[in-house]
């Protein structure tokens, strides 16, 4: 293995995109190119450093990237260091530049790839993806675990799970429904993520309860009554006005006089930082499932050094010190059975705790409760259908609606026309939804 110093020094690399932005975006495909058929792919190299792509690191003082690091100083002689690249912060950037690293004829670009849950079914569908072998079932969160499955296997191993939670001012009461909700808010009072990107996709699924049964579309009661609640609170302005992205709801939160924010685990670590007090919950109706999945590009030449690595970010103390220390939700059992204190080093010595024992507990119960309802789309055209879905939503609000339940019905009626052929990959989907 190289020095120490050598090692640490190279772990880490912010991505300048060698491709062209314009070629990326301008994938006109859904789906990685399969290698042609009749002919044989490639045997590819062996590197001599694991090379891994991810996305940003959003943890609490960037400790995702301290255990990275960890890996390379303490790993065993017969083990691969690791190069750590972070592409795009834009979600949909992201997976556009993954799906350029691995597709073709040619060797990947990556050998491992930290993908967004819900990606992982168009990846392993395109060929993208080595299967993974021999993995205990009862160790990892079973809706964490299921993220990574496509057509009954195991494709990708979870490691950092996420489920919207709801954070509240002290005194302010913890509602059973959306409309509940809504009521306790006050005006401008409800901060979430509204944006046109995922992060608005995540919001609507919340508010409708999925709205999905696999592959079909679920316009149920539940689904309705929330869309007319929300749209009622629009109206009404309950809901603070963005467009809000994850730091500026946070941001809007902290600063301002909103009672309650839907974000993700790692925001509770943030307000106490701020010194926010806030209390924590799950969503009203359950939340949607969120995270990364760890995966090795197929032709990897370093499929079984990469295996060791991905089992190393997988161990339970380090996911009890992702969770601590960076507040990323754990994606092992054993992680949920104590609170490990934060133990890892800053530069400049031990950093200081950003939470009691007692309050990264509450935080772990209120995940752990919140993940046994939470589910995610698995689709293998998942991105069409989250741009349909708010291109839809954005299209009827659009019109004139003379209360909640007529909107509830415009949207239902638009879906209706446009989101199967989203889930089918059909080209102009979003033409259906008026």
């Amino acid at each position: 293995m190289a020095s120490v110093a050598g090692r640490l020094g190279g772990v880490l690399r912010r991505h300048r995109t060698a491709l062209c932005v314009g070629a990326i975006l301008g994938l006109a495909a859904p789906l990685a190119t399969l290698p042609q058929q009749g002919k044989a792919p490639p045997e590819c190299r062996r590197r001599d450093r694991i090379q891994v792509a991810t996305g940003s690191d959003v943890s609490v003082n960037g400790y995702r990237r301290r255990l990275f690091t960890s890996w390379n100083s303490t790993n065993a002689p017969t083990d691969k260091d690791v190069d750590v690249v972070e592409l795009s912060p834009v979600a949909d950037v992201k997976r556009n530049e993954m799906l350029a690293a691995l597709q073709g004829d040619g060797c990947p670009r990556y050998d491992v790839v930290i993908l967004d849950s819900a990606w992982t079914a168009e990846f392993a569908a395109a060929g993208l993806l080595e299967p993974v072998e021999d993995v205990p079932s009862d160790r990892f969160v079973p809706a964490a675990l299921a993220t990574g499955q496509w057509r009954g296997r195991q494709y990708a191993l979870p490691f950092a799970t996420d489920v919207g939670l709801l954070f509240r001012r002290e005194g302010a009461p913890a509602p059973l429904t959306w409309r509940d909700l809504y009521d306790s808010a006050g005006l401008q009072g409800f901060v979430t993520q509204n944006d046109d990107y995922e992060g608005g996709t995540v919001s609507l699924l919340e508010v409708t309860g999925g709205m999905m049964e696999g592959e079909r579309v679920v316009m149920g009661a539940r689904a309705k009554e929330g869309l007319a609640a929300w749209w009622h609170a629009r109206e009404t302005q309950k809901i603070a006005e963005g467009p809000f992205r994850e730091r500026e709801s946070l941001t809007e939160f902290v600063t301002g006089r909103a009672r309650y924010l839907r974000h993700w685990p790692y925001a509770y670590l943030r307000l106490v930082e701020a010194g926010v007090k806030a209390e924590v919950s799950p969503l009203p109706g359950g939340g949607v499932l969120g995270g990364s999945n760890l995966a090795i590009a197929s032709r990897s030449g370093l499929a079984t050094e990469s295996r060791a690595f991905v089992d190393y970010l997988t161990r339970a103390d380090n996911q009890r010190q992702l969770f601590s220390c960076g507040g990323y939700a754990p994606v092992v059992e054993a992680a949920y059975e104590r609170v490990d204190p934060c133990q890892m080093q800053r530069e400049d010595g031990p950093a200081p705790p950003s939470a009691t024992r007692t309050q990264l507990a509450r935080l772990l119960g209120a995940v752990h409760l919140a993940l046994g309802s939470a589910k995610r789309p698995s689709l293998v055209h998942y991105a069409q259908f989250s741009e349909t879905l708010r291109e839809c939503v954005r299209a009827v609000m659009d019109d004139d609606h003379t209360s909640g339940a007529d909107f509830a019905d415009a949207v239902e009626r638009a879906l209706a026309g446009a989101l199967p052929d989203a889930v089918g990959g059909r080209p102009g989907a979003e033409d259906g939804c008026r």
